[in-house]
């Protein structure tokens, strides 16, 4: 064997060995096309703290339901969907958001309406190991509550959040119901995160869609974006008691600021990512602040390189402050409009990124992904909606896919990358 041969046959094991950990697996579908992953601000994947794997999506034909999936171990299968939501006929049940607790819980938001006449209210379920609990309402008033999401921080307490965007003016917030029992009890009335003046541009039905990422003692932080003249990306604080008021991140200059995702590292230094327009082109911009900082600095990150039209990202940190980027890219020289799903990771606190790597199926439109933001062993678990048919843009009928990413397949591409090609296609199991 030749010396070239003998470095190729180790080169293309390496990467083998890095694409073979990659899985990948359809957990429903033909899905009508109808919003059922349609909003990424929150999570639709979450595994509990003893291992339980769920998904979560809105199913049209199941009366409009908010659904779930539980991975099947034993099988290694997905159980078929169960309906979560009580909505009633007529009704509608839409934009569901999943979170794990350390207890063995998950704990579930959506928004729901009787009828085409009625306002949207917040619901809310608890899944206590064995059995969830009946859906009730958490957003306690007469406004149009719409968009939640929910996370649990460090302490066990529970954060609701959603916004009130479709009311008129001087009626738009961004409001937080919190729960100090595991969702037993709620707050009397909930906390408004946004300013006095309100949601600005909240008649956009993209506005004020909020994430929610933990740290330690307690601390929350919820992050936003306000369709004003420029598009800007906001944040709110909690210290474990209270929140420290609204906060601009983005530079106020710049336009097409949305989709912003947060995480807070060992020492609750906060990361936030969000789709900006770098030169012309949609990409994906990163910053950081201590804690105790009371503005953000006027200078970002590069995540994913200009040349790619890249959108709605969601951000995730592993034990060793490892950050990883997935979120959703036009395909390159595509003629027909389909979107990927991709994912890129950094060492380095978001200073520099691994080339990308491509998750989902070729000639599938994908979109809507989500990752866990609870990096459990040694992976990353994500969930998005496919198109169930190939070369179809914005397709009648999806699938619902979950993915399983090691830590390590994204990261060795770190030492790779001067040797191999740039760009990887890591699906696998179809």
């Amino acid at each position: 064997m030749s010396k070239f041969t003998a470095v190729l046959f180790v080169l293309l094991f390496c990467v083998g060995v890095a694409f073979s950990q990659i899985t990948t697996s359809e957990v429903a579908g033909p899905v009508v096309n109808n919003s059922a992953m349609y909003y990424n601000h929150g999570s639709h994947v979450a595994r509990t703290s003893d291992g339980k794997l769920f998904v979560i999506w809105a199913d049209p034909d199941a009366n409009g339901q908010i659904v779930y999936s539980q991975y099947d171990d034993a099988f290694q299968t997905w159980f078929p969907p169960v309906a979560l939501s009580n909505n009633p006929a007529g009704g509608t049940a839409s934009n569901a958001a999943i979170a794990a607790d350390d207890n063995g819980n998950l704990y579930v938001v959506w928004q729901q309406r009787a009828d085409a006449s009625s306002n949207y209210g917040v619901m809310f379920s608890k899944y206590d190991g064995s059995n969830w609990s009946a859906p009730a309402e958490v957003s306690g008033n007469a406004l149009k509550s719409e968009e939640p999401n929910v996370a649990v921080g460090s302490d066990g307490k529970v954060f609701v959040v959603w916004n009130t965007d479709s009311e008129s003016d001087g009626a738009e917030w961004v409001l937080c119901a919190r729960s100090d029992d595991a969702g037993s009890t709620w707050s009397a009335a909930p906390d408004t995160l946004s300013s006095a003046d309100g949601i600005i541009g909240g008649t956009s039905i993209e506005t004020a869609r909020v994430n929610l990422a933990r740290g330690s003692n307690g601390k929350m932080v919820a992050t936003w974006f306000e369709s004003q003249v420029t598009d800007d990306i906001f944040m709110n604080q909690f210290d474990g008691t209270q929140w420290s008021g609204e906060m601009v991140v983005t530079d106020t200059s710049t336009t097409n600021n949305r989709y912003s995702w947060a995480v807070l590292d060992n020492s609750d230094n906060i990361h936030i990512v969000w789709r900006g327009r770098i030169s012309g082109v949609y990409g994906l911009q990163i910053k950081q602040k201590a804690w105790g900082d009371q503005s953000w600095p006027s200078s970002f990150n590069t995540a994913v390189d200009t040349g790619f039209d890249a959108t709605r990202p969601s951000i995730v940190i592993d034990a060793n402050e490892y950050l990883y980027v997935a979120y959703q890219r036009a395909v390159p020289n595509d003629t027909i409009g389909i979107d990927e799903i991709a994912l890129v990771g950094s060492k380095d606190g978001g200073a520099s990124w691994t080339d990308q790597i491509t998750l989902s199926r070729p000639s599938h439109d994908a979109g809507y992904q989500g990752m866990d933001p609870r990096v459990t062993g040694d992976g990353i678990a994500m969930a998005w909606r496919e198109s169930y048919f190939i070369n179809q843009n914005d397709p009648d009928s999806l699938a619902i896919v979950y993915g399983y990413v090691p830590l390590d397949a994204v990261l060795s591409l770190d030492d790779l990358q001067t040797q191999i090609p740039g760009e990887f296609s890591l699906a696998q199991n179809y």
